[in-house]
């Protein structure tokens, strides 16, 4: 654990991503604003070889047995993180898409105390063009998630972000799938300083998304947003939301 102690823990989520991993993970910078990086891939039920590639390619490696969901996978890895002592998570996907060379442009923010929760937005930056209905429905989720927080939002779908680390402990996050939006919905209404900077999502590099189909992925995503709206909305007026946890708390012994 001494290891991770205020250093940037690269967090990655994978299932199923052994042709991409490796490109991914020697992008990673060995430091950021002068403070070392420790990789962590939280391998998610992967068949195909990603742990093993992972490990050979320097990464620390934490392997659930089956498949749990990317949200379930980064909970782990945040309770790795929390116990540990690092200064900041930093979250990326296995597949290319986000860049590892724009790490710094999300950490160094958090890092110099300038913000909590640092958001990658491919909307104010650049990003490969998507399905028509998929985009828009990212567009009406961005403004209903922007209504919901009094606060503008530009890519609340994007998992490529940087958050201080003991902020974390103080969310609670649930959702074993539809992540993204509930930890943005979760920091901004506890009082996180929460800002935006502009990356890139690229194609990814090999394989196929683990995204499941348009109409499924809105209605998952709806309700995710609703889901942690309601619990900020109990906990705002003093009502417990029953099961309240901290990140990872579920995932402890697979850590």
């Amino acid at each position: 654990m001494d290891a991770l102690r205020d250093r940037v823990i690269v967090l990655i989520p994978a299932l199923d991503e052994a042709e991409s991993i490796g490109a991914v993970l020697a992008a990673v910078p060995s430091a950021v604003s002068g403070v070392p990086t420790v990789t962590v891939v939280v391998d998610d039920g992967s068949t195909d070889g990603t742990a093993e590639r992972a490990e050979a390619a320097g990464a620390a490696v934490i392997r659930h047995g089956h498949n749990r969901g990317g949200g379930a996978a980064l909970r782990t890895g945040y309770r790795l993180a929390i116990d540990g002592g690092a200064a900041a998570v930093v979250t990326l996907d296995a597949d290319g898409q986000h860049l590892p060379a724009e790490i710094p442009a999300l950490a160094a923010p958090v890092l110099a105390d300038d913000a909590d929760l640092v958001l990658g937005s491919r909307t104010i930056g650049t990003a490969e063009p998507g399905a028509f209905a998929r985009e828009l429905g990212i567009a009406v989720f961005n403004r209903l998630i922007s209504l919901l927080v009094r606060q503008r939002v530009t890519d609340c779908s994007n998992s490529f972000r940087a958050i201080r680390t003991d902020a974390l402990a103080e969310l609670d996050l649930r959702e074993e799938q539809f992540h993204a939006s509930e930890l943005l919905i979760e920091a901004v209404t506890r009082g996180l300083r929460t800002i935006e900077v502009p990356v890139t999502v690229a194609r990814r590099t090999h394989g196929q998304t683990k995204k499941p189909r348009t109409l499924r992925y809105g209605l998952g995503f709806a309700r995710a947003i609703l889901r942690a709206w309601w619990r900020s909305l109990s906990r705002r007026a003093g009502r417990s939301p029953r099961n309240a946890r901290t990140p990872g708390a579920a995932e402890r012994s697979a850590a």
